[in-house]
């Protein structure tokens, strides 16, 4: 009779263990889900926060917190954006949760953007804050906006998408065949910021503002200024611009959100930034790129350009070594390509032309690479390569590595680039 009611009892305390989370679960409408989140320096308080929430499918539009618009051209916009000003990260969530109606769940939050102005004092505490959330997710996208976050977040109300939360996911994806950005997670910044072997690199934003005529301000399609990843704010690209969605502000001016080019960190402090054209290069000695076209000055007409389309090719292999002058840096790159453009001054079944295309090709990339090489070791001093991890293991202890100080040493390394690219095919030859 003891057994039985022991058995009884442990059952009963089982359910009553088992099922209790059930009596304290929160439903789902009492949550509002972030899908952006926007760091500022802020006016009055340290910070500025932006949140940008989205709406549920039934609801008609949404508004801006802080006073601004965040509607489409089609008239309806599917977040709301709140800003609130805040000491702390933790403080301005929780002043959110006061002003919106349900709590601020982040979860499904895509984008993590700083402005340029808080990304050169120090993200640092910013990112260990985050890491250390834990409905915050690691794959969690970082950007850095040479505008401010929050004008960037308000002006993300995209044009070829009827979900904000589905742009930014495709946003992503861009730099698989456009070699024009390189994507940075939580996960990847926060161990890049405490490990000696590397820097941080995150994806670089801006919003272009254009005056102008409805048509003009529309087009989305050719730009003069404002171009994401080129620090004098002029465009990198002979004015391709790479318009991901755009808004009318206030002032009647269009708003054109731009994707491209790397911020680059010393540490936890943005120290500069890298162009569309120069995050190819990066894309290649770390065996990031997937594809993307290339223009590369014609060898047979000068002022004429032959485009190629890079894809498949070998894995870089770079190596260091180290000796009393400093860390001397090889980097050899094997590249796939088809050619895409042709003209009258090369015959693309010319076996002498090809050869070279092949030579112009190797010499453009090994100075493109070059370039970059030399723009961050001795320009921004930070090894956003990660050739530091080539390095540490020619040391015997950490403490010897640490004594050895590579992010000084980095500055002083001599780079040996070696390229070569194979024309595979012709689209104008079988």
């Amino acid at each position: 009779m003891f057994k039985k009611m022991f058995y009884v009892m442990g059952i009963i305390i089982f359910c009553a263990v088992a099922f209790s989370g059930y009596l304290h679960e929160q439903d789902i409408n009492d949550l509002a889900y972030v899908i952006a989140i926007g760091f500022d320096v802020g006016n009055d308080d340290k910070l500025k926060l932006t949140f940008q929430i989205s709406i549920p499918s039934g609801n008609s539009s949404g508004s801006s917190g802080s006073g601004g618009s965040s509607s489409s051209e089609k008239g309806v916009s599917d977040t709301l954006n709140q800003t609130v000003e805040c000491n702390s990260f933790n403080s301005g969530l929780n002043t959110a949760n006061n002003i919106i109606s349900k709590r601020l769940n982040l979860s499904h939050c895509k984008f993590i953007i700083f402005s340029e102005e808080l990304a050169s004092l120090g993200i640092l505490d910013y990112i260990y804050t985050l890491e250390n959330n834990i409905e915050l997710r690691s794959n969690c996208n970082i950007l850095v906006s040479t505008s401010t976050a929050e004008e960037f977040i308000n002006s993300s109300t995209p044009i070829l998408e009827h979900s904000t939360s589905k742009y930014y996911e495709i946003i992503t994806t861009s730099s698989k065949y456009s070699g024009y950005t390189s994507n940075a997670t939580l996960n990847t910044v926060y161990t890049s910021i405490v490990d000696d072997f590397s820097e941080t690199s995150t994806m670089l934003g801006n919003v272009q503002k254009e005056e102008g005529s409805e048509d003009e301000s529309s087009s989305g399609g050719e730009s003069s200024s404002g171009e994401g990843g080129s620090s004098d704010g002029k465009s990198s690209s002979g004015g391709n611009s790479s318009s991901s969605g755009q808004t009318s502000s206030e002032d009647g001016m269009a708003s054109d959100i731009i994707i491209g080019g790397m911020a680059v960190f010393k540490k936890d402090k943005l120290v500069g930034t890298l162009s569309k054209e120069e995050t190819v290069p990066y894309l290649i000695v770390t065996n990031k790129l997937k594809e993307c076209v290339v223009s590369i000055p014609s060898p047979f007409s000068e002022g004429n350009y032959i485009d190629l389309h890079i894809y498949d090719f070998s894995k870089t292999k770079n190596s260091v070594k180290l000796d009393s002058s400093g860390p001397k840096i090889t980097t050899n790159i094997t590249l796939k390509s088809t050619i895409l453009s042709n003209d009258f001054d090369f015959d693309s079944s010319s076996n002498e032309d090809i050869a070279k295309i092949i030579s112009a090709a190797s010499d453009y990339f090994k100075e493109q690479i070059m370039n970059y090489y030399e723009k961050t070791a001795r320009e921004f001093k930070s090894d956003i390569t990660g050739l530091g991890k080539h390095a540490v293991y020619k040391f015997p202890t950490i403490d010897d590595w640490e004594e050895y100080n590579w992010s000084e040493k980095f500055e002083t390394a001599t780079f040996d680039v070696n390229v070569q690219v194979n024309i595979e095919s012709s689209y104008f030859i079988s």
